[in-house]
This record gives C-alpha cells, sequence and structure tokens, in this order.
C-alpha cells in the first residue's frame, strides 16, 4: 500500500471527532485495527524509514484511544463491584453502546457491536486463555455470543426471582454474567474447558457477584435440577446435543422451563417434540428463539 495513502487514513483518524466519543467503542476498535495494519506494513518494510516515523505517529494515536476505553472499563467495573447500579440503570448505561433496538422483535443479529467491545473490556481482566482440553467430533470450538443477543433475551423473557439461568457452553462466562447483572437472577455456566470455567469464576468473584457460577463439566452430565431458564448458542452438535436435550426434557417433566437459542441449533431444538415455540424464529439461525418445555 502507498505510504500517501497509509498517512491519509491515518491522518483522518486523528481528525476523527467521533473516536473521541466515549460511547463509540466500536468505531475506536476499527481504528485500532487499521493501526495495526500500519504496523504490519512497518515491520514487513523495516527499513523504510518513512513508515517507521508514521507508526510512531500511528502508536501515538493507538495510546490515546485505548486510554479512552481503559478509563471507561476501569470506570464501570468499579461501579459494578461497589453494586452502583440496578438492573434498569446497568441497561440505560449500555444502551448507547450497541445497535440494537429495544423492543423490535425478530431481530437478526449478526457480527459484533460496540457493546461486545465494552463487555469485553469489563469481563477480560486478564488475557483469556487459550483452550487445552481437545474436543470430541460433536463439540463446537467457542465463540462469544453477541451481546445484541443478550439484550434481546431480556426484552423477551419474563423473568422471576427464583429462576435460574443456565448457559450451556459458556466458555469465557460473557452470558451467565451480563444476564445476571440486567436481571438479578441467579446464574450458572457450564463448561468443558477448564480453563475457561477457571477463569469465568474468577471474573464472577472479582466483580463481586456471588450469585454467578461457573461448573466445569461436560454438559451431558451437569445437574440441571434447580433450572428454568436453558441457553445455547450451538456449543455441541448431533447425538451430543440430543443427549443434552433428553437432559432437559427430564427438568422440564418436573417443572415449566424455557430454553433459548441461537445459531445452527436452532433447528434441531425446535423439531423436539417436547417443546413449543414461543416466537417466529425457530427457523433463522441468527435469531434469537425461545421455546417453553411441556411439563
Amino acid at each position: 500500500m502507498e505510504l500517501a495513502k497509509l498517512q491519509a487514513e491515518l491522518i483522518g483518524l486523528q481528525n476523527d471527532p467521533s473516536l473521541y466519543v466515549e460511547n463509540n467503542l466500536h468505531g475506536r476498535e476499527k481504528a485500532l485495527d487499521y493501526i495495526d495494519f500500519i504496523g504490519a506494513v512497518a515491520r514487513a518494510r523495516n527499513c523504510d524509514a518513512h513508515l517507521a516515523a508514521l507508526h510512531q505517529q500511528a502508536q501515538l494515536l493507538k495510546a490515546r484511544l485505548q486510554q479512552i476505553n481503559t478509563n471507561l472499563f476501569v470506570h464501570l467495573r468499579t461501579k459494578i463491584q461497589a453494586g452502583a447500579y440496578t438492573p434498569a440503570e446497568l441497561r440505560q448505561l449500555l444502551n448507547p453502546f450497541t445497535t440494537y433496538a429495544q423492543g423490535n422483535a425478530g431481530q437478526a443479529h449478526i457480527g459484533y457491536d460496540g457493546l461486545d467491545v465494552l463487555l469485553g473490556g469489563l469481563f477480560e481482566m486478564e488475557p483469556p486463555p487459550q483452550a487445552r482440553q481437545a474436543l470430541t467430533a460433536d463439540m463446537v470450538h467457542y465463540e462469544p455470543t453477541p451481546a445484541r443477543v443478550m439484550l434481546d433475551l431480556v426484552d423477551h423473557c419474563a423473568f422471576a426471582p427464583d429462576d435460574v439461568f443456565y448457559d450451556l457452553g459458556s466458555g469465557l462466562g460473557y452470558v451467565a454474567l451480563t444476564i445476571h447483572l440486567l436481571t438479578g437472577i441467579k446464574a450458572k455456566g457450564v463448561e468443558f474447558e477448564p480453563l475457561f470455567c477457571a477463569y469465568a469464576q474468577n471474573c464472577a468473584r472479582q466483580l463481586g457477584l456471588s450469585a454467578v457460577e461457573f461448573i466445569n463439566a461436560d454438559a451431558r452430565e451437569a445437574d440441571y435440577s434447580d433450572g428454568t431458564l436453558f441457553y445455547l448458542f450451538t456449543p455441541f452438535k448431533n447425538l451430543l446435543l440430543q443427549t443434552v436435550l433428553d437432559r432437559l426434557k427430564e427438568v422440564a417433566q418436573t417443572k415449566m422451563i424455557k430454553i433459548f437459542t441461537y445459531g445452527a441449533c436452532t433447528r434441531p431444538v425446535a423439531r423436539q417434540s417436547w417443546l413449543h415455540s414461543l416466537d417466529d424464529n425457530a427457523n433463522h439461525e441468527f435469531k434469537l428463539a425461545i421455546f417453553e418445555g411441556k411439563a
């Protein structure tokens, strides 16, 4: 890429006032990605003095943008640790960071936005670990749920104080942590990878969220007897998925439960005879689908 074009792009970023607006996390994330690209070009041509100088300018902007983000993350984390927000107050604080339109049912959630950056900064107090546990053929690698899906879930479920929410295949814990913060209900994550589970539990501990628990277990063997709400973002498939659904069916024989799905698991969940759909999203893998178990 020509030096002049890189320089013009960098000047455009430096002079873009929107990047310094606190809630424009998504814009800053894209700017930081471009700055990293400039760094990659500079390293590839390490004898080019002009590129080296441009890289230094880019690093100054990077530090400024990262500091805005860090200040935001630390402020939010400190307030949560102090119990300063009600669920409703926190929701109002989060709304400006996302493109999600509250109250608009049936939205497709493709990709990530500024709210995902915010939650990542809030929950990732240390660099996340790399998975070490070998996955079986029916297990799916970890991928975080788009934050908009969690808001959609909160908006379309009537929560009771005694509800217990389970995230199956909880990864780094974003979903269980967020659902608890936005509703106040008890939340549990079931995660096969021990390093992910320990990381999520440490995050809950540091935030002072005693009602959030992470269980290192095979989802086929976990105890779901206290659960009322269950979320799956395609953590597994085929026979493994069916085995877990059969376990949830046992719970549904004792009480009414709801299952929330996002991703490719929605269609096989919709085929379960003991579940019925509560919306029109059972044939769309990028929409949150809600099912009720027949007790």
